[in-house]
């Protein structure tokens, strides 16, 4: 139980990654190392995740385009480019028509594969670098359900530097970052990657059960590692 709650923060995974890799020397494993790696290692803990349940991480932002375009990194909200309003976004989820009843079922517009096929969609939209099209100009607000960047600072190991919900499963973000440092280790431990094995597929166990709006359909999802 300590474990788990200490594992809510960074300082709790930067102390288990460091275990796990048992190495004194600091000029070697510095802690500039550490923040990196599980930063890194996050990422992938963070797109396995959203790979298995997509909203797991999933925020929404509204906006209102004045046309059959709308480009997210220089419009008046900024999900991509340089200098974005709100959190960058890594993925689009789907879009919305934000009504004043908020029906799910008359508001949702549809992903489609090209632009070309923007020509026959109803309700589409594609997303072609930093700009979404849309088969027609949307009326009214819009609200964009997308994966964020993660804001976790790594580096803050002396504050209690908040991860996420998925507090139990923390320790694969230590043992994911692990192989950033297998890396310049030169050698895989075959424990720890068969630890990560297991608890990655007791992890989509439990992801895939506690929301019952969707991912009860997901039968298998494998995690491989391949190692350094």
């Amino acid at each position: 139980v300590l474990m788990a709650l200490s594992l809510q923060y960074v300082s709790g995974v930067s102390d288990l990654f460091r275990s796990y890799c048992d190495e004194p020397d600091t000029t070697f494993l510095t802690a500039a190392n550490v923040a990196q790696y599980l930063e890194l290692g996050y990422n992938e803990f963070r797109e396995f995740v959203s790979s298995v349940v997509p909203n797991t991480y999933a925020v929404e932002v509204t906006l209102t385009p004045t046309g059959t375009s709308y480009d997210l990194a220089t419009g008046t909200v900024k999900l991509l480019g340089a200098t974005p309003t709100a959190t960058r976004m890594v993925s689009l989820i789907s879009v919305k028509t934000r009504g004043s009843n908020d029906d799910p079922n008359a508001t949702i517009w549809s992903g489609v594969p090209s632009k070309r096929a923007l020509q026959t969609a109803t309700r589409g939209y594609f997303l072609e670098g930093t700009t979404l099209y849309f088969s027609a100009q949307p009326t009214g607000t819009l609200a964009l359900y997308y994966i964020p960047e993660s804001t976790v600072n790594w580096a803050n190991v002396a504050g209690n530097e908040w991860i996420d919900d998925l507090v139990q499963f923390h320790d694969l973000i230590a043992l994911i970052a692990y192989k950033q440092y297998a890396i310049r280790d030169g050698a895989v431990n075959q424990a720890l990657t068969q630890q990560m094995q297991q608890r990655m597929t007791a992890l989509v166990t439990h992801i895939s059960r506690r929301n019952f709006e969707g991912p009860q359909y997901i039968s298998r999802t494998r995690f491989t590692y391949e190692g350094p």
